[in-house]
Parts: C-alpha cells; structure tokens; sequence
C-alpha cells in the first residue's frame, strides 16, 4: 500500500511518503511524482520519509533517479523526518551522500535559499 502526498508552496514540491515504497508499488510512485516534476520543471523537492513503512532497493533506485532528475537543473533534493524504522535501511543504502538530510520539512525549506 502507498500513498502520496504532493504540495507545491513557497517554489518547493513538497512529497510525503505514505506506506511502502517497493517493487510492487514502485511504478505508482514513478507514475505520479515524476510527470509533476517534469512538468513544472520543479528544481526543489521535500521529500517526506516519516509515514515510510519500508523500502527496498526499488525504492532507494528510484528516489536516487528523481534526485538526479533535479540536479541536472541545478536543483536540490533534500530528505527530511527519516523515522527510526527506516533509519538503518536508508544509512546502509546509496542514498547517504547524495541528498540533503534534516530533521523535518521546516528545516527543509532552510537548504534551498530561495
């Protein structure tokens, strides 16, 4: 089961995570999030991790793509509310590194400066 949650304020999209985030849900979360983004050229992306039940490598790939995605507009991806469950899962995975990490979605919006 997933569940999405997109605002767009203040220029920043932002992506709220509900549920698994997996190879069986995978493409609904691709279906939905990307086309926004392309759409609108969204450079700045929150993504929400504190109602994430699990991830897998799916998941991880495909949170890496769309950081990619907006990086190559000169944007930024930041995670934000990583829960204690996913914690692990998440340091262990090819995401460490690569996005902007804080404690919450108000923090968030601090790393853009815009």
């Amino acid at each position: 089961m997933l569940k999405i949650d997109m605002e767009f304020r203040k220029g920043i999209l932002f992506i709220r995570i509900i549920g698994k985030l997996n190879k069986y849900t995978i493409s609904d979360f691709s279906d939905n999030v990307i086309p926004v983004i392309l759409k609108h050229g969204l450079k700045y992306l929150v993504i929400n991790l504190d109602k994430l039940e699990s991830i897998d490598s799916y998941g991880i790939k495909e949170l890496i793509k769309i950081n990619d995605l907006v990086s190559k507009w000169n944007g930024k991806a930041t995670l934000c509310s990583i829960n204690e469950c996913m914690k692990e899962n998440i340091y262990k995975s090819d995401l460490t590194g690569r996005f902007f990490e804080t404690s919450d979605e108000l923090t968030a919006i601090e790393v853009f400066k815009i």
